[in-house]
């Protein structure tokens, strides 16, 4: 579990470094040379570890981490496209379903056992994270979702559980430094692929330097994030995984405000302080 909260951490570190470091850039852009640096951060990894890849690339069962690479990437596109005018909080509830689908499949498809902790702290972080989505909700002006934005949400949790449950059961025979560079390489070449067919053009100038510098911040942030996420899925499983996950919106928007000064709502604390008590009583 540890693994899963510095996870959360690091990746609620990578939403206020994007606030910081991005301003009116392509996100495709970004998601590109971001992943060529994680990339280059997972085969450097491999090789001073000494991972045999060649036992891994071998492997019939390592389609199946491609797979999950894909289905993540297409996850990926589709939260990016939602997130051009679709509500953080409507894509909230979504994500909530995805812990959902997971239990399902962790507790009733594998028969995985349920302790009466993992009950407690479930209810506590779904507590949580419920008070902020209706919050939230309250405060911005309602806006009727399409029926395309909601196709996305469905698309976009669908993929991202699929994706997380394949790399669980990828996990019991692969690495973890293989499957996250295979899904490193998917984003990237996915994301090359998407800027030659959308051909996005700069709003303003880009300082190179400046920009490979930030990003390469941002990508060492990320990928220390995911490879520990990926340690906690390992000795966790994806119910908790996926639980534990939905509370980075909520540290984001805590962290966000000390960092940028802004006034802390009750709310939100409230809220950060119910998911820490359900994050402390399944450990």
């Amino acid at each position: 579990m540890y693994w899963l909260f510095l996870s959360v951490a690091l990746y609620a570190v990578n939403n206020i470094l994007w606030k910081l470091f991005v301003k009116d850039e392509q996100p495709l852009r970004i998601i590109n040379r971001r992943a060529l640096f994680t990339v280059l951060i997972s085969l450097s990894a491999l090789w001073f570890t000494h991972t045999d890849i060649m036992a891994f690339v071998s492997n019939p069962r390592a389609i199946f981490v491609l797979l999950a690479s894909l289905f993540g990437t297409a996850g990926l596109v589709m939260m990016v496209t939602f997130l051009k005018e679709g509500s953080l909080v409507r894509m909230g509830f979504y994500s909530l379903l995805g812990s959902f689908i997971a239990a399902g499949y962790t507790y009733l498809f594998r028969e995985a056992p349920v302790s009466p902790k993992t009950g407690v702290g479930a209810l506590l972080i779904i507590s949580g994270y419920l008070l902020f989505l209706f919050h939230e909700k309250r405060q911005i002006k309602a806006q009727p979702a399409l029926l395309s934005q909601h196709l996305l949400l469905v698309g976009m949790t669908l993929c991202f559980s699929i994706s997380l449950l394949i790399q669980w059961e990828s996990l019991k025979i692969f690495p973890p430094l293989a499957i996250i560079s295979t899904q490193e390489i998917t984003v990237l070449l996915a994301s090359f692929m998407a800027l030659i067919v959308t051909k996005p053009t700069h709003i303003q100038p880009v300082n190179h330097i400046r920009t490979g510098a930030k990003t390469a911040i941002m990508a060492m942030v990320i990928f220390a994030g995911i490879f520990s996420g990926t340690l906690g899925l390992k000795s966790a499983d994806p119910f908790l995984a996926s639980l534990t996950g939905i509370s980075v919106p909520v540290l984001t928007v805590i962290a966000a405000g000390i960092v940028f000064r802004d006034k802390l709502n009750l709310f939100h604390l409230f809220s950060l302080l119910l998911m820490i008590a359900g994050g402390v009583a399944l450990l």
